[in-house]
């Protein structure tokens, strides 16, 4: 019987040897501990980041013990050494501390916790505590396991123990978890009363970037086909709002040949003669954005920059990695960017970021040359493909959210089999149900959807049978699930799981930077004018604020619908939002609705709907209130905070025109104010009310055009 290899043998032959000289050689040694199972991302930021500091072989037991003896999820592990690594950092040089002997519990660490010059928050310190004291008390347990011998010689590399005393002293926890509680609150009103635009504008987005990639393949149908050659310069119009957007299509050879000044002598030559890099199955195609046209301007053939919703993201280069490319000065101006839309500024701050080259990213081949292109090209360069990919992500998960209250986790298991997929009749009517495993429970429970999801869900499906040129038919790959879960475990061997791109089953993180790269631009607030970011889970509140107080679901049931065995959570899910609107704002939350079954118009309403809303409210008690523009058939609490202009309970008045246009033209100024202060909300904002400026003078069009044929005679002609 051949002799089995140690830890050392196996590591000299294995992929961890460089840690030899990183990491004492006895920690690699350890008993029970094998480093061939330690995650390969735990041991490529011990070799690169932790190497050489005070507590590289403290972190390195700790990572040692936790992955192969106590078994905790890599995820877990992998935050903890993160965030373990960067406070040593700054709490070692703050407090002048040399070596891992001068580190004293008892007094850096409530040192620490109070301390107010620190930046970091209540929740970082808590969390640094929390994974201090269980990670000690891990490598502690491991240590006490072993001869006495070896006590000896690991036991240097324990952290040392906090007294419980001090301990529960420091723990701050449920103040910071009442806090969360208390911010996620906020947040959820912010967002509530927005439920059904937001929705309705996903939708609307996903037709913009979807007739985009049908015109782009239009065009380079032309080209394949010799009717075209590139740069071919083209235009089409959008309806939401009415603007001709303009592009010029290009492959690699024709913009280096059209910019052949710009490159050097020996590019210009592979791209005359189609070599290399220039070969006819190397020559992909790309847009280049020249602007759009504003039909409805004042001022005819006046081009904007801004590019459909995400001209900014492009502009300031802030898809993938782009956030933290580029010279200080022009990293400091893209942080702030993204600061003014409610991200925090972090080290490495990348809200658009999917990690997965071709989403939300150019992919590696074609990502360098396009970004030294874009130094030469006069407007933004993208490619639609990934874009597109994204907001189908995007408008799936969020159809999914918003009408489940489904997690995170929930939506990544949902994958393209029968036992997951499947339909029943339902009160007489047949509904897709998905068979997916809730958080916290053992046995697989039921979502129900309706026709919108499955119809997101069939897209999905047709993008990835493009993305991979799978036949009709042909089955989706069979991935693994994302390896960086932390329910990963749950769901071992390889399905054909819906949220998968490049091979890979899509990240939390993936999903989320498709998300907010669909709602870009939406303004959400709180009611101190702070900006909120779209998660997951604060959709999941939202639906459940949403159906129990607007659609006036019993709490029990909106329980069962959230997957939730304990009610009192339900009930903090679903407590009423602080100014009482919700029910107020039934009316206005079905119209945004009815945007589901017309995405392609601006909401417009007919001047009969108009007259018949008006004469109703004449028969109520009580009088109109006369707003700019219009009257107010509001007779309850206002569901919108006055913000009258585009509002559905409001009647305009075409003899109060001039009222519309004023607003107009002072939210024209403020918006040219907004753009040289960066301020990105607020351009939203003022855009979103030109908006409403322009749908109300339409409105008010047709109505005069009404009442103009209320007195029309037509003349009776006899034809023979």
């Amino acid at each position: 019987m051949p002799r089995r290899r140690t830890n050392l043998e196996r590591l000299q032959v294995g992929a961890w040897r460089e840690l030899l000289d990183v990491v004492d050689v006895r920690i690699l040694q350890a008993p029970s501990l094998d480093w061939d199972q330690v995650d390969g991302r735990a041991i490529g930021y011990l070799k690169e980041s932790v190497a050489g500091t005070a507590w590289i072989n403290p972190l390195a037991l700790m990572v040692g013990v936790l992955l192969t003896s106590a078994r905790l999820n890599v995820a877990t592990v992998l935050s903890r050494l993160y965030g373990m690594h960067v406070r040593w950092q700054d709490l070692f040089a703050r407090y002048q501390l040399h070596t891992f002997a001068d580190w004293d519990p008892c007094e850096h660490l409530p040192r620490y916790l109070n301390d107010e010059v620190c930046a970091d928050s209540v929740k970082t310190k808590q969390d640094f505590l929390f994974w201090y004291r269980s990670s000690a008390d891990h490598v502690h347990d491991y240590v006490r396991a072993l001869p006495a011998d070896l006590q000896a010689i690991y036991g240097q590399w324990e952290f040392p123990l906090l007294p419980r005393g001090i301990d529960h002293q420091l723990d701050r926890m449920a103040e910071v978890i009442e806090d969360q509680r208390h911010r996620r609150k906020v947040e959820t009103d912010a967002l509530t009363p927005h439920f059904a635009k937001l929705r309705g504008e996903a939708h609307l987005r996903w037709n913009q970037l979807f007739r985009l990639r049908t015109k782009v393949g239009e065009v380079i149908a032309l080209v394949t086909s010799g009717q075209a050659s590139c740069p071919v310069a083209f235009s089409y119009e959008e309806t939401h709002p009415r603007q001709r957007v303009h592009a010029r299509l290009w492959d690699r050879r024709s913009f280096v040949l059209a910019h052949a000044d710009q490159y050097s002598r020996a590019t210009g030559w592979e791209a005359r003669r189609q070599i290399r890099a220039f070969r006819p199955e190397n020559n992909t195609y790309f847009l280049e954005v020249v602007g759009t046209e504003l039909l409805d301007d004042p001022s005819p053939g006046l081009m904007s920059e801004q590019f459909l919703w995400f001209g900014d993201v492009l502009r300031y280069d802030l898809l993938s990695e782009g956030p933290c490319l580029g010279t200080p000065e022009e990293v400091k101006r893209k942080q702030a960017y993204l600061h003014s839309w409610g991200y925090e500024i972090e080290r490495r701050c990348k809200p658009f970021s999917s990690g997965i080259a071709g989403l939300l990213a150019w992919p590696f081949e074609q990502a360098n040359f396009l970004r030294k292109a874009q130094a030469r090209a006069q407007g933004p360069l993208l490619l639609v493909e990934p874009l597109f990919a994204a907001v189908t992500f995007g408008l799936a998960a969020l159809d999914f959210f918003t009408t489940t209250g489904a997690r995170m986790n929930e939506l990544l298991q949902v994958r393209l089999t029968a036992d997951c997929l499947y339909t029943m009749v339902v009160e007489g009517t047949q509904r897709l149900l998905v068979r997916l495993l809730p958080k916290g429970m053992t046995r697989l429970a039921e979502y129900v959807v309706g026709p919108e999801t499955r119809r997101h869900f069939e897209r999905v499906a047709l993008m990835l049978q493009d993305h991979y040129g799978l036949r009709p038919g042909e089955p989706v790959p069979a991935v693994a699930f994302c390896k960086h879960h932390g329910r990963a475990a749950l769901f071992p061997g390889h399905h054909p799981y819906l949220f998968q791109y490049g091979g890979q089953h899509l990240s939390p993180s993936a999903i989320t930077a498709c998300l907010r790269f669909l709602c870009h631009g939406m303004v959400f607030e709180t009611v101190e004018g702070k900006a909120v970011v779209l998660k997951a889970h604060l959709l999941r509140h939202v639906f459940a604020t949403h159906i129990h107080h607007v659609e006036q679901v019993p709490l029990d049931i909106v329980a069962v619908l959230l997957h939730q065995k304990n009610t009192r959570v339900t009930g903090y899910y679903a407590a009423p939002p602080w100014h009482q609107v919700l029910t107020s704002a039934n009316v206005i939350l079905d119209r945004f609705a009815t945007h589901l079954g017309s995405l392609d118009e601006a909401f417009v309403r007919a001047p009969a709907e108009l007259q018949r809303q008006y004469e109703e409210v004449k028969e109520r008690v009580g009088t109109l209130a006369k707003v700019p523009g219009g009257d107010c058939t509001c007779h309850g609490q206002c569901p919108v905070s006055f913000a009258c202009t585009g509002c559905v309970f409001k009647v305009p008045d075409p003899l109060r025109r001039e009222e519309i246009e004023e607003q107009e033209q002072w939210a024209l100024i403020r918006l040219e104010q907004v753009k040289r202060r960066g301020l990105g909300p607020e351009i939203g904002k003022m855009q979103a009310l030109l908006q409403r400026c322009h749908v109300e003078k339409e409105e008010m069009q047709l109505i005069e055009a009404y009442q103009k044929d209320e007195h029309y005679e037509a003349t009776l002609r006899i034809e023979s």
